[in-house]
Parts: structure tokens; C-alpha cells; sequence
């Protein structure tokens, strides 16, 4: 049976943490607490993991969760195809924004303002440069509602990571920008 990505984080959370409950793993691995149950069962049955008494009280036993020899291998065996999947996904996302930058370039719109995560604002950024675009990113702010106090003179377009549709227009519209200088990321 293939490993999968929950598989993977579940892991990575017991190599690199001391853990003695599945609610510690849940929050260490970002998984719920029901996927641990299902996940732990099935590396506990394939031998990549083990449970140790922690310590004994008169009211409880505590356990700690160990990975095996076979679970460490398991585990560096996953991270190379979770690393690769990963970069994978980043080229997809990367090329996609690309593509939508060309586009908007092809209208002669050079001057972008970037409405949603900074994250996101330096990609575009790094993208227009290495593609050399004729356009530039002049501002960014994290959410819409920000957008009406920058002067809208300044940008020939606002780039929206969320937002599209009804909801949008009706924002626009309230808060005087016009709505065709607004486009969405995706």
C-alpha cells in the first residue's frame, strides 16, 4: 500500500517530536484527530511504528509513539516524493500566474496592483522580471476593501487573488473603483 501525504506529515510529526497522545500528533501534523486513529493504525500494523510506555501513574498509563527503523526509512523514502510532488505543484501554480501576466501584458496594462497574500505579491513579482514582462507591480495590499485608498491612477490594473463575479462588481461599484480594472488570479 502507497504512503500518502497524511502519512507523510504523521511521519515527520513523531521523528521530530516527542509525542504521547493522538490529539500532540493531530496538532503536529495538522491532520485531524479521527485521520490519526485511521493513519496510526495502519503504520502501527506495517511495523513503521511502535508504542512505548512513557511512564506509569495510578490513575493512567501514558504512551509515546516511536518510529521504527523501517518507519525512518519509510519516512526519508517519503520525503523525497513529498519534496518532488511539491516542487511539482509550485512549477503548476507558477506557470499558470505566468500565463495570466502574459495575458494581461498583451493589453498594454503595465502598471499592477496586486490585491491579496505579500507571499504571493513577490512570486508575481519575481515572474514579471523573469519573463520580462512590459509590466510592473506598483503596490499591494492584503485584502479588496484596502484597495480604495490607494489612488487608482496609479495602477492600470488591480490583480485580485480571491474574488470574482457578483460579489466583486458589487464591491467595485461601492467603492468607486471601476470594475474593468479589476481582474481575478485565477
Amino acid at each position: 500500500m502507497e504512503l500518502s501525504e497524511k502519512d507523510y506529515h504523521i511521519l515527520d510529526a513523531l521523528d521530530s517530536q516527542q509525542i504521547t497522545t493522538q490529539r500532540e500528533l493531530a496538532e503536529h501534523a495538522g491532520v485531524s484527530l479521527g485521520q490519526v486513529n485511521y493513519v496510526l493504525k495502519s503504520l502501527l500494523e506495517r511495523g513503521f511504528v511502535k508504542i512505548g510506555n512513557f511512564r506509569r501513574s495510578s490513575s493512567k498509563i501514558k504512551y509515546v509513539y516511536h518510529l521504527t527503523p523501517k518507519g525512518i526509512e519509510a519516512k526519508a523514502s517519503l520525503t523525497g516524493k513529498f519534496v518532488m510532488l511539491k516542487l511539482q505543484e509550485y512549477h503548476d501554480v507558477r506557470e499558470r500566474l505566468a500565463e495570466k501576466l502574459v495575458d494581461i501584458s498583451k493589453k498594454e496594462q503595465c502598471r499592477v496592483f496586486f490585491v491579496g497574500p505579500s507571499v504571493v505579491s513577490g512570486l508575481l513579482d519575481s515572474i514579471i522580471r523573469e519573463k520580462s514582462l512590459n509590466m510592473m507591480l506598483v503596490g499591494e495590499c492584503g485584502d479588496f476593501k484596502d484597495l480604495k485608498s490607494y489612488d487608482q491612477e496609479s495602477f492600470d490594473v488591480a490583480l485580485l487573488f480571491d474574488g470574482n463575479g457578483k460579489k466583486l462588481r458589487d464591491a467595485a461599484e461601492a467603492d468607486g473603483i471601476p470594475f474593468n480594472k479589476l481582474f481575478s488570479l485565477w
